[in-house]
């Protein structure tokens, strides 16, 4: 079974690649929200927010792509250095 998701909603954890105008960011995800999913947008650490429509669109379109699930511990640390700010 592959990490990617299977329904369409970002699995806890996950880090994903922008592949277009904003190569070279990242976005981790860190909840789902009522009428959004929130993300940390690396490098930085700011918060990025993106409708379900607008993140299943992205992910379609391939603007999105999944990279990796990162471990507990790095998630948390990057958690902390976003509070920092």
């Amino acid at each position: 079974m592959s990490k990617k998701n299977l329904n369409n909603q970002p699995m806890e954890r996950a880090l994903y690649a922008f592949t277009t105008e904003r190569a070279g960011d990242f976005l981790l995800f860190v909840e789902s929200q009522k009428d959004c999913y929130k993300f940390l947008c690396l490098p930085g650490a700011d918060p990025f927010y993106l409708t379900f429509e607008d993140y299943t669109e992205s992910i379609k379109r391939g603007v999105l792509e999944f990279v990796d699930q990162l471990p507990e511990d790095i998630f948390q640390e990057s958690l902390q250095l976003s509070k920092q700010k």
